[in-house]
């Protein structure tokens, strides 16, 4: 592909990034967001990750990193609302016509996600997060090969959709301490794409999915 024809499709990701970035740093100085608590942090993890649809044989699921970094708003004190801005990587390899193919797509995801707390504790914070995930791709590997005798077969990088979007639903935990000012955190999560990351004509339906655990550190900035 040209880089003329690149170039939309960059201009296009960059916007929808910026957009969605904005707006949440516009929702974090609106006067209803400065009252509240706010935490930022980093977290690292692994994901297993595999893909789900039609016409799909012998899926192999692929672990792999993710990392990122977190803001979090104390809503109340069981509500809080947590946007992400993280880099992962997902795929799998999978038989469908006839053909063997190996996907491997890293991603740069910006979920936003309502986390609920329950208080058991003064320290100990049980949660449960759900809420869209936008994912944008930044790096792709894609190799098919004809199963019956093993020839390379045709790869066109443009039959991969370019972002996602998604769902995430998990639970996990933190650990805070006020007077030092730091949290802890851990979680699990399952996640599942919406839209259908084929665009050829094979009559193949192709979708993320799968789990995550990742653990991270907060700082609390405001209490």
């Amino acid at each position: 592909m040209s880089k003329s024809n690149l170039s939309p499709i960059c201009n296009r990701k960059n916007i929808l990034t910026i957009a969605i970035l904005s707006f949440i740093l516009f929702l974090f100085n609106t006067p209803i967001f400065a009252q509240l608590g706010l935490a930022i942090g980093a977290k690292g993890g692994i994901g297993i990750t595999t893909l789900r649809g039609t016409n799909l044989e012998n899926i192999d699921n692929r672990t792999s990193w993710l990392g990122g970094a977190f803001l979090n708003a104390q809503i109340s004190p069981a509500i809080n609302l947590q946007p992400e801005i993280l880099f992962s990587q997902k795929g799998a390899d999978y038989t469908t016509n006839g053909v063997r193919n190996k996907l491997v797509i890293n991603y740069f995801e910006i979920p936003i996600l309502a986390k609920i707390r329950l208080p058991v504790g003064d320290v100990f914070f049980p949660h449960v997060l759900l809420g869209p995930n936008f994912a944008f791709r930044t790096n792709l590997k894609y190799s098919r090969v004809e199963t019956d005798n093993g020839t390379q077969a045709t790869t066109n990088y443009n039959e991969i959709r370019k972002s996602d979007l998604g769902g995430l639903i998990g639970a996990g935990f933190d650990i805070e301490t006020k007077e030092s000012g730091l949290f802890f955190t851990a979680d699990g999560r399952y996640g599942f794409g919406f839209n259908n990351l084929d665009r050829s004509d094979h009559s193949v339906e192709i979708r993320n999915a799968g789990w995550s655990f990742a653990v991270g550190i907060g700082f609390l900035l405001k209490q």
